[in-house]
């Protein structure tokens, strides 16, 4: 029972500590319950195999044609895993089946690729993305 009395003293003494107390409580409580109903931001690339037909090293851009009946579209390269026409893997660098010659970073003879990409579509006119890159020769 003292302790009852106790808290109904700070309570009358300190109304306001209490309230923003609550209000903190709360808050932390909405917070933590929004971010459990929401869903997530995480996306997973949708792997597509088709033709690079241009490149540019310096932009990270290439065009692209997707087999299947779907136009040209444009990619920018940002992820920085790769993996070569041997199989091997890379983390870093430019994939070395989009790179250009050491004068010219533009290259525009075809060759096939695995890409893995996302489209930010809440974002028109951003360019798709292509997040892993498999060469095949």
């Amino acid at each position: 029972m003292s302790q009852w009395r106790s808290i109904r003293r700070l309570v009358r003494q300190h109304p306001r500590r209490l309230q923003l107390a609550l209000l903190v409580a709360l808050g932390l409580v909405t917070g933590f319950t929004l971010g459990r109903l929401l869903p997530g931001h995480t996306v997973t690339p949708k792997r597509i195999t088709g033709t690079v037909t241009w490149s540019n090293q310096e932009t990270s851009t290439i065009g692209f044609d997707a087999d299947g009946d779907e136009p040209t579209r444009f990619y920018s390269v940002v992820g920085e895993y790769w993996i070569d026409a041997n199989g091997g893997r890379h983390l870093g660098g430019y994939p070395s089946c989009l790179s250009g010659q050491q004068d010219d970073p533009v290259r525009s003879d075809r060759r096939r690729v695995e890409l893995g990409v996302i489209h930010p579509e809440d974002y028109d006119p951003a360019p798709d993305i292509a997040v892993t890159v498999r060469c095949f020769g």
